[in-house]
């Protein structure tokens, strides 16, 4: 066939846009329908099915997490296997999805909604459970990690309750005394710190230049560069240069250091 009677380029161009947007937008549509139709066919939403993966996951792990998790109010949790309690048979799940127990209907664009409950009874208000466990309504399963953030107090925000009432009938003299005194064991306190700091800096100063040599990760004195690599991580044997000033007296290697730091000097 002749190339006049082809396409032209600019249709090309625009059949090969549309062909990729074309792919793109299916394979989103064909992703929501296949989620769509597992939530239907379980009767599980995504985010219960995020809730079931998670207890499953502590339930391989023996429920480890559970030791010593205490909730706010000072109740004391154990872990316990709960099975997803809404899943109640194919036909049961499709029926309340749907809203209708006839099959046809479920293919029907017309068909109506499922009709929420009135008085706050019914569908949309009341699930039935499969039954699975040993009572109803333990769905969705305590979250450790969660329990664990709640109990724990916001450090700027603890008080102390106690002090707090015992100073209610203290006098303003006596109030104003206990704010001194604290004043006072934070000045003491500080100055603790200031003073450590400073021993610190002392120690460094008094090392003669030794704290200049980079030490390794493994805390192994020697050279380093500046990602913490040795001379031995290229092949450098520096084991066989250990040991040279072994037989040196002390004396002598105090009259070279000395002798060393009047060179740097001038």
């Amino acid at each position: 066939m002749p190339a006049y009677l082809g396409p032209s380029p600019s249709a090309l161009v625009a059949l090969a846009i549309i062909s990729l947007v074309h792919f793109v937008v299916t394979v989103a549509l064909g992703i929501m329908l296949f989620t769509t139709l597992k939530s239907l066919v379980f009767n599980q939403t995504m985010i219960e099915g995020w809730e079931q993966d998670r207890h499953e996951t502590i339930a391989e792990r023996g429920g480890r997490d559970w030791w010593d998790v205490t909730g706010p109010d000072g109740e004391e949790y154990r872990f316990e296997k709960i099975e997803f309690p809404y899943d109640i048979g194919f036909f049961n799940n499709m029926n309340q999805a749907m809203g209708t127990s006839n099959v046809l209907w479920w293919f029907s664009p017309f068909a109506s909604n499922p009709a929420v409950g009135k008085n706050e009874r019914g569908a949309g208000w009341e699930w039935k459970e499969n039954g699975f466990n040993r009572q109803t309504g333990m769905w969705p399963p305590p979250d450790p990690e969660k329990i664990r953030r709640a109990t724990r107090q916001w450090p700027a925000g603890r008080r102390d309750f106690a002090a707090e009432l015992r100073e209610v009938g203290q006098s303003a003299e006596a109030r104003k005394e206990a704010f001194r005194e604290r004043q006072e064991a934070d000045r003491r306190r500080k100055k603790a710190i200031v003073a450590e700091l400073e021993e610190d800096e002392v120690d460094d100063d008094s090392g003669d230049g030794l704290d200049d040599v980079p030490y390794a990760a493994d805390g192994a004195s020697g050279w380093t560069n500046s990602d913490g690599e040795r001379l031995r991580d290229y092949g450098v044997d520096e084991d066989a240069e250990e040991g040279l000033d072994d037989d040196v007296p002390l004396g002598e290697l105090l009259r070279r250091r000395k002798a060393h730091h009047q060179t740097d000097e001038q």
